[in-house]
């Protein structure tokens, strides 16, 4: 590999269009009612937070989003986050500072490995010596939507999601058993094969 994904900082061009948890299951996490629609704006906002979290702990992204990387040249590279479900187009520019289209023949995405590697018996095309000369744009996640999340990382979140709910101070022993308690879902799902 060529380049350190390292130092390449990706965006969410497009953010996931639904959570690995729902409204309903934090609620029922929290034992408030279904029908109670006082909290569902600030529980919204703490599943969020808590799959944010969960994801930057663990490295792996759920729910499928588009993202994209910005650098300086092409070449097989490492994808910073997992799992990469597809890439949907690589473009550059050439010499002449026209962006292009790189073909889909030239590349291809190891899955398995989560890397973007050059097809065989092709080569990368000249591009222009510029910072933003390459733009790699991919769906980052395993999921379409929360019906078939892993249990136990839900069980995380979920338990992220009402600590902070609950526990606004996070200075109570509660709050701290709860942390325990995620802190060892984490190391558990580290220590999966998973995706």
């Amino acid at each position: 590999m060529h380049l350190h994904t390292m130092l390449l900082k990706p965006y969410v061009s497009t953010q996931p269009a639904t959570e690995p948890i729902t409204i309903h299951e934090i609620k029922r996490q929290l034992n408030i009612s279904a029908t109670d629609t006082s909290h569902d704006v600030e529980l919204a906002g703490k599943i969020t937070s808590a799959r944010e979290q969960f994801e930057h702990d663990i490295g792996t992204y759920f729910i499928k989003r588009t993202v994209s990387l910005t650098m300086p040249y092409l070449s097989e590279m490492q994808f910073p986050h997992r799992p990469i479900n597809s890439i949907t187009s690589i473009t550059y520019y050439d010499l002449s500072n026209v962006q292009q289209t790189l073909s889909t023949g030239v590349y291809q995405l190891d899955m398995s490995r989560g890397q973007l590697r050059l097809g065989y018996s092709q080569t990368w095309p000249s591009q222009l010596g510029r910072w933003d000369a390459v733009t790699v744009t991919y769906v980052l996640g395993s999921h379409d939507d929360s019906t078939t999340v892993p249990g136990y990382a839900k069980s995380a979140m979920l338990l992220l999601a009402a600590n902070e709910f609950e526990q606004r101070d996070m200075m109570t022993p509660d709050y701290t058993q709860r942390q325990v308690a995620y802190e060892r879902l984490v190391a558990k799902f580290m220590r999966s094969s998973y995706p």
